[in-house]
C-alpha cells in the first residue's frame, strides 16, 4: 500500500479562489484552520519523533518548595496563580493581617499587619520583623507570578523598609511559613479566583524547533535561567562534566539509553581514568544566550555520531525538568 503521509509536502499551491465581492466572507473561512508556526522545520525522512513528555511533566516534584539564588528567593507552588491567590489571602487573614488587592493583573497585593492585633503582633515577633514596624503596623508587598511550568506559580514577599541586597533570613522564614500553611490546606486549595485568573498563562519555557538549531526559549533573566538549567540537568540525572559560567556553557554527557544510570550531577568529574581528556568525557555543550525574547538554551554536539535527534531529546529532557 502506498504511503501518502508525506505527499502534502510536495503538493503545489493552487491559484486563489476568486468569488464575487458581494459573497459572504464568513462562508469562505477555513473550517479547520492550521495555526501558523514560526521557525518551524521540515524533518528528514529518517527523523524519529522524540518521545512525548512523561505524564504529569507539568507538575513539580514537590507541591511546594522554597527556591533561592544569590539575589532572589521565592515559594514555588505546583498550582496555577488563580488557586494560589485566594490561598494567600486566607493565609494573611489567618495571622491577623488585612489584604488590599493592589494590582491583580500583575499579581500584586499589599498586606498590612496591625500591631493592635494580638495574632499579628505575635506573628511579627515570631518572624523577627519588629525592626520594620512603622506607625504601629508592618507592611509587605506580595507578588504572585506564573511559574516556568504551565500549572505552577511563584510567590515573592518584600517587607517595607527591608534592604533589597538579596534574600534575608526573615524572607525565608515568611515563605517557609506560607509553604507549611498551604501544605496543610490540602483540598481547600481547590477554590479558584476569577479576579486573579489573568495572572497565569502559557508556560514561560518552550521548545522552538528552528530550521538551523532547535532551542529552548526561557522567559527569565540570565542569572535565573542559569540556575534553572543547572537544576534541570541535576533533576534529569544528566552528568555535568564541567561548566563555564562566564561563557554560559554546561559541558554534559548525554546518552539516551544510559543517562538514567547516573545518579550524581557531577559524576562525570570522577568517572574514567585520570589521564582521560576532559573533551572525551562530554558529548554536548549546553549554551545559554541572551535574546530579545528572554534567554535561549541550545545543545551543541561535540562528538561524532551525535546529531539533531539527540539534540531534541536532550532539550526535551531539560524542558521536562525546568522549574
Amino acid at each position: 500500500m502506498t504511503d501518502r503521509s508525506n505527499q502534502y509536502m510536495q503538493a503545489e499551491r493552487g491559484d486563489p479562489l476568486v468569488v464575487p465581492e458581494w459573497y459572504s466572507s464568513r462562508r469562505l473561512q477555513d473550517r479547520y484552520p492550521v495555526p501558523h508556526a514560526e521557525k518551524a522545520f521540515v524533518a528528514s525522512e529518517d527523523f524519529v519523533v522524540p518521545p512525548p513528555p512523561a505524564p504529569g511533566s507539568d507538575l513539580l516534584q514537590e507541591h511546594f518548595a522554597i527556591k533561592k539564588t544569590a539575589d532572589d528567593i521565592w515559594l514555588l507552588a505546583s498550582e496555577p496563580p488563580g488557586k494560589v491567590w485566594p490561598a494567600l489571602k486566607r493565609y494573611w487573614e489567618s495571622i491577623g493581617g488585612s489584604v488590599a488587592e493592589v494590582d491583580t493583573a500583575e499579581g500584586r497585593m499589599q498586606v498590612t499587619l496591625p500591631m493592635n492585633s494580638l495574632k499579628a503582633s505575635e506573628f511579627v515577633g515570631k518572624m523577627q520583623l519588629q525592626s520594620y514596624i512603622s506607625n504601629e503596623r508592618l507592611q509587605m508587598q506580595v507578588r504572585v507570578q506564573q511559574g516556568l511550568k504551565r500549572l505552577s506559580s511563584e510567590v515573592r514577599v518584600t517587607v517595607q523598609g527591608m534592604p533589597l541586597a538579596g534574600p534575608t533570613p526573615q524572607q525565608e522564614s515568611l515563605l517557609t511559613d506560607m509553604r507549611q500553611y498551604m501544605s496543610d490546606q490540602g483540598e481547600s486549595l481547590g477554590s479558584y479566583s476569577l479576579v486573579a485568573q489573568n495572572i497565569g498563562g502559557e508556560s514561560r519555557v518552550s521548545l522552538v524547533e528552528d530550521a538551523d538549531q532547535p532551542y529552548l526559549r526561557v522567559d527569565l533573566n540570565y542569572d535565573r535561567a542559569w540556575f534553572a538549567l543547572g537544576q534541570a540537568l541535576n533533576d534529569s540525572r544528566i552528568p555535568v562534566i564541567d561548566i563555564n559560567r562566564s561563557e554560559g556553557v554546561y559541558f554534559v554527557r548525554f546518552v539516551e539509553k544510559e543517562h538514567e544510570k547516573n545518579t550524581s550531577w557531577w559524576s562525570g568529574w570522577f568517572g574514567g581514568e585520570e589521564e582521560e581528556k576532559l573533551s572525551d568525557r562530554f558529548n554536548f555543550r549546553v549554551l545559554l544566550s541572551p535574546a530579545d525574547d528572554g534567554v535561549h538554551i541550545s545543545s551543541e554536539p561535540t562528538s561524532a555520531g551525535v546529531g539533531r535527534q539527540e539534540q531534541l531529546i536532550l532539550l526535551n529532557k531539560i524542558l521536562d525538568n525546568m522549574s
